[in-house]
Parts: structure tokens; C-alpha cells; sequence
């Protein structure tokens, strides 16, 4: 499965914007238009590229990678604010 960049910036937002981030609960993002597992195996890619903290709890009976978010680490955020510049300020004035 090819890796959407535009659905990992999406998975990003919702955990980051999620109330239990960094309260030690799980986040289980769901994105609207896309399957569970797609999201799963992009939530597993953002998990080994270190950009989201939590556990595998993959097993032998799972459909798809497993992956239960605490978090979004400092990575994430670096990524989504390289994605998501703040836009321009402007001069008001001479």
C-alpha cells in the first residue's frame, strides 16, 4: 500500500487535536472517506517513522497493523508544521 502523505497530515491533526493526547488513553482517529484499514496501516507507517507514540498490539488473529496512539511526538509536529506553514505576514504601513 502506497503511503498518502495527505492522510498522514490528517491522522496527525486528529490526534493532536484530540482531548486524551498525552493523557496515557488511546486515540483511535477515524477519517472520514477512508477505511480503517488504510488508516491503520498509515497510523502503523507514522508509528515506525516515530512521528505518533504508542503501542503495537498487533497479534496473530489482527486483520491489519494494531497500532493504539497515546500521542503525537515532536517529529509530528515538526512534520505537520512543514506541511502547514503559518501563512505570510503582511506589512501594514510604510
Amino acid at each position: 500500500m502506497r503511503i498518502d502523505p495527505l492522510l498522514c497530515q490528517k491522522i496527525l491533526i486528529a490526534v493532536e487535536s484530540d482531548e486524551n493526547a498525552g493523557s496515557g488513553q488511546f486515540i483511535r482517529p477515524s477519517i472520514e472517506g477512508h477505511e480503517p484499514k488504510e488508516i491503520a496501516h498509515h497510523i502503523k507507517y507514522l508509528w515506525d517513522e516515530k512521528l505518533v507514540e504508542g503501542q503495537d498490539c498487533t497479534n496473530l488473529q489482527s486483520l491489519y497493523p494494531e497500532i493504539m496512539i497515546q500521542d503525537i511526538t515532536p517529529a509530528g509536529r515538526k512534520f505537520l508544521d512543514d506541511r502547514e506553514p503559518e501563512p505570510p505576514k503582511r506589512k501594514i504601513g510604510f
